[in-house]
């Protein structure tokens, strides 16, 4: 008798575990859309940490082309050219968490898009301010001597000098992808040689449009948010004295240098933000159908 219960003894652990191993997967796979932030974000941000330093050094540098910029970033070497971004790495969790689940809840609460953006654009801002911040202080450091280096932001500093414009800068950005992709995929459909693209691919098209769209109207913001976080002056100004400073500094720069530096500065983030929001809202979308598919 004991001969023959033996195995039962060895197996029941095992098959309990399976079970456990089971149970978890499909309530992973269930739960996967509340996941799309801390999975899509790093990813993104990640790769695409040479064109957020472009924008850092275009914000302090208005006679260098676009391709000047990037051999900048790229002026000590291929690796060089992530400089900072494990910092933003990991800010990115909270910061993708805030555009996905934290605006859907938002929206859903309020039944209001532009609430669900506000809030999301906010919550973003408090989690990723410090280390966009000492990112960009990385990168405009390694470009300039010694004698004229900033200090670097604190970890535990969440506000500041260009905090306002962080926020409005994700407020705009993220329009794409929540506003005005759904109209941009009507267009895309209608158009000449579409009708051979896949659902998927029509998708695609129409977040990176409304992307570029949104990455426009986000620039100026962003703009004076890296050009505030290499300015340690504005610290010591009062809040109107920094509002008056970065609106000089943004009409003046366009002024003297007119529409080349504008289609520059533009092209720069275009060339970050479009990415980064379309990678994302890919990541998001395939995450929502596979927790869809557990339902």
């Amino acid at each position: 008798m004991s001969l023959q219960e033996a195995p039962l003894q060895v197996e029941a652990p095992t098959v309990v575990a399976d079970a456990n191993i089971k149970d978890l997967l499909s309530t992973m796979q269930r739960n996967a859309d509340k996941f799309a932030g801390a999975v899509g974000g790093p990813l993104m941000v990640g790769t695409l940490t040479p064109q957020r330093n472009a924008m850092t050094l275009a914000a302090k540098d208005i006679h260098s082309s676009y391709v000047g910029i990037y051999r900048q970033v790229f002026s000590q070497g291929f690796a060089k050219a992530w400089r900072g971004g494990s910092i933003t790495c990991v800010a990115a969790v909270p910061q993708f968490t805030a555009i996905g689940p934290v605006f859907l809840y938002c929206d859903h609460k309020f039944n209001s898009p532009a609430i669900g953006m506000l809030g999301a654009a906010v919550f973003e801002s408090m989690f990723t301010f410090s280390a966009q911040r000492r990112n960009a202080q990385i990168q405009y450091n390694a470009t300039v001597p010694v004698a004229q280096q900033v200090p670097h932001q604190s970890f535990y500093r969440v506000a500041g000098a260009g905090f306002t414009p962080h926020v409005l800068r994700n407020l705009f950005a993220q329009m794409g992808i929540r506003l005005f992709a759904p109209y941009s995929y009507q267009v895309v459909s209608v158009l000449p040689g579409t009708r051979s693209m896949n659902e998927q691919s029509k998708l695609l098209a129409s977040d990176l449009t409304s992307s570029v769209v949104a990455s426009t109207l986000s620039m100026p913001f962003n703009h004076v948010f890296s050009w505030a976080a290499c300015t340690p002056e504005l610290d010591k100004m009062s809040y109107l004295q920094r509002a008056t400073a970065m609106s000089s500094w943004l009409v003046n720069n366009y002024r003297q240098q007119g529409i080349r530096l504008l289609g520059r500065d533009l092209a720069v983030r275009i060339s970050y933000t479009a990415a980064l929001y379309t990678g994302y809202r890919s990541v998001e979308r395939f995450m929502v159908d596979l927790s869809k598919g557990a339902n």
